[in-house]
């Protein structure tokens, strides 16, 4: 039997976490198509598996890496419409002598044939502002 979208994506999310911690980002290649897209909200579009899994990568390095800790504020959500998932979340990051950053947001990842082909970051307006405004006071101390 086939897995859902919703359940591929939760297999997905799952191995994001570990390639969080481990830095193998080839686990996530089966779970996107050789043409996937992904915009990460900030701009940029990578095309393409390999340019989706090095903006993923470049995107924990500049962000959650430089933190002490990371973790979700309360369990995410996850609905499915259609081919598309749409996962909800809030994730608090923490370093030692700095204010605590919470930043709130949707994903999107629509699936063909299994795989996603289209993945989005959309952040919560508050959510945006939060971030540009804690990025300019602290960010030299993340060092």
């Amino acid at each position: 039997m086939n897995m859902s979208n919703l359940e591929r994506f939760t297999e997905y999310a799952d191995a994001f976490e570990e390639s969080l911690l481990d830095d193998d980002w080839a686990r996530l290649e089966q779970y996107f198509s050789p043409d996937a897209v992904y915009l990460p909200g900030d701009g940029r579009e990578a095309v393409g598996r390999e340019s989706v899994l090095q903006t993923l990568r470049d995107s924990v390095n500049s962000l959650d890496r430089t933190f002490d800790s990371r973790e979700f504020v309360e369990e995410p959500s996850l609905s499915e419409a259609g081919d598309t998932v749409t996962f909800a979340f809030a994730v608090k990051y923490a370093k030692h002598g700095l204010p605590d950053l919470t930043i709130s947001g949707t994903e999107t990842a629509t699936f063909a044939y299994g795989a996603i082909e289209r993945m989005e970051d959309f952040l919560d307006e508050s959510a945006a502002a939060a971030l540009a405004d804690w990025l300019e006071k602290h960010q030299e101390s993340l060092g």
